[in-house]
């Protein structure tokens, strides 16, 4: 987001030449809207530090408040050190001077969208860890359920029997871990305590 038309077209052509799909706006009000509108929220967020109206500040606030991953990029040509250091204190990624170093912005966005990888697979593998510790608790029930059903057999029945029978055979590796589960399963679904 930037109020200047000809660097806002600039950047476009060149993010658009990156890989980037690009949804431009001119002012702190357009960019704050186009966040809300946006499903799903945006990845990464460019925006001048000083414009009339909402501020870079305002739509940082704005891009992160809606997207807490998001990466924003601020753009400075007359921003002081002070609005800088509180732009990178309140969660922007970098400061970037204008006017542009195109090949150094390059790299610049080119570690963006790594990090953005990064992001990516962080949140992955922390679903993919809340899922998993889901399927442990299950089955830790799963199990707590059949170790109180053993323990109300009477070892004197003939399924108390069968069920050692049935370690028996997976301890000397005659039934693999799958059959014996299964025929645990029919054993403990028969017996009526």
């Amino acid at each position: 987001m930037d109020d200047d038309l000809i660097l806002l077209e600039t950047l476009q052509e060149l993010l658009a030449a990156e890989g980037f799909t690009v949804t431009p706006a001119s002012s702190g009000e357009e960019a704050d809207e186009r966040l809300k509108e946006a499903h799903p929220p945006y990845d990464l967020v460019l925006t001048d530090l000083v414009m009339p109206g909402k501020t870079g500040m305002d739509v940082l606030k704005a891009a992160l408040a809606r997207n807490p991953s998001c990466t924003v990029l601020v753009l400075s040509g007359y921003g002081t050190v002070r609005e800088a250091t509180e732009a990178m204190d309140k969660g922007a990624y970098g400061l970037v001077n204008k006017p542009l170093q195109l090949e150094a912005f390059r790299q610049t966005l080119r570690r963006i969208v790594e990090r953005a990888q990064l992001i990516r697979e962080r949140d992955d593998l922390k679903a993919r860890v809340r899922e998993l510790e889901d399927r442990i608790g299950r089955l830790e029930a799963i199990q707590g359920r059949m170790e109180m059903l053993a323990q109300r057999m009477d070892p004197r029945t003939p399924e108390a029997g069968s069920l050692q029978l049935l370690k028996d055979l997976r301890a000397r590796g005659i039934l693999d871990q799958e059959r014996f589960d299964s025929a645990r399963k029919a054993l403990l679904a028969g017996w009526k305590p």
